[in-house]
C-alpha cells in the first residue's frame, strides 16, 4: 500500500464496505506553489468525514455532493450531523501526487495510471469498497487495462460483463458526456466525468438514471 494518502477520517463504516471517491491526483494551486517557494508550506487540514464543509469545501467535493443529491443521495455537511452514510464515504486519488493540472508535470495518461496503480489497488484491497466513484473517465479505463486485470479480479472478484455506457442528455451546443457503470464481484463502479469538465451541467448529470442496485448501495447504511 505504501502509505497512499487518504484525506478522509477513518471510521468503521469506511474501513470496510464503504464508498470510495477517487479522483486522478491531488490539486496544487498557484497559491500553494507560491507558499512552497517562500518556505511557507501549509499544514494539511485535519481529517473529517467526506462531506464536512468546514474541512473539505473544495469545488470537487461540492459538485459531487450536488450530483449525488440529484440521485436523492443527500449527505450532511455540518459537524455533528454526520451518520453512518456520511461516515461510509472516503476520498483518495489514483495517483499520490500533487500537480497544478493534469499536464503540468508531464501528461497523465493511461500508461501513467497503470504504471502507478499499486497504491490505489492496495487501498482497495484493504478496504474493499461496495461502491467506487471514479471522477475522470481515464480511471475506469486503467482499471480495465489487461495489465491490471488479474490483480483487480483477485482483489474484487470476477468481472461478469463489460461496462455499460450511459450518456447524458445533450447540452444546448449538442455535447453530451458519458457515465460508465460496471461491477467486479460485489463492488459497483460508477465512472463520472471530472467535476471540472468544460460545459458539463448538473441538469445533464440528472438526466442519467443509475441502476437501482447502485442507488441502493449509495443510500442504505
Amino acid at each position: 500500500m505504501g502509505g497512499h494518502h487518504v484525506v478522509t477520517q477513518d471510521y468503521p463504516e469506511n474501513l470496510s464496505n464503504g464508498i470510495l471517491v477517487c479522483g486522478i491526483n491531488f490539486g496544487y494551486s498557484q497559491e500553494d506553489e507560491y507558499l512552497d517557494a517562500k518556505g511557507h508550506t501549509q499544514a494539511p487540514e485535519a481529517s473529517s468525514f467526506f462531506s464536512d464543509k468546514d474541512v473539505n469545501n473544495s469545488r470537487f467535493r461540492t459538485r459531487l455532493l450536488n450530483w449525488l443529491a440529484l440521485w436523492e443521495v443527500e449527505l450532511a455537511t455540518e459537524k455533528g450531523q454526520e451518520g453512518a452514510l456520511e461516515r461510509s464515504f472516503w476520498q483518495t486519488n489514483w495517483l499520490d501526487t500533487q500537480t497544478r493540472s493534469l499536464t503540468s508535470d508531464g501528461k497523465i495518461n493511461n500508461e501513467t495510471l497503470v504504471e502507478n496503480a499499486d497504491g490505489i489497488l492496495g487501498l482497495i484491497e484493504q478496504r474493499r469498497p461496495s461502491v467506487i466513484l471514479f471522477l475522470g473517465s481515464d480511471l475506469i479505463e486503467a482499471l480495465n487495462d489487461i495489465r491490471l486485470r488479474e490483480r483487480v479480479v483477485s482483489i474484487l472478484g470476477p468481472r461478469p460483463d463489460k461496462a455499460t455506457v450511459l450518456r447524458t442528455q445533450a447540452s444546448e451546443k449538442g455535447k453530451s458526456f458519458q457515465v460508465v457503470v460496471q461491477s467486479f464481484g460485489d463492488t459497483s463502479i460508477v465512472s463520472l466525468p471530472h467535476p471540472q469538465a468544460i460545459g458539463l451541467t448538473n441538469e445533464q448529470i440528472a438526466s442519467v438514471q443509475l441502476p437501482e442496485e447502485i442507488l441502493r448501495k449509495l443510500k442504505a447504511r
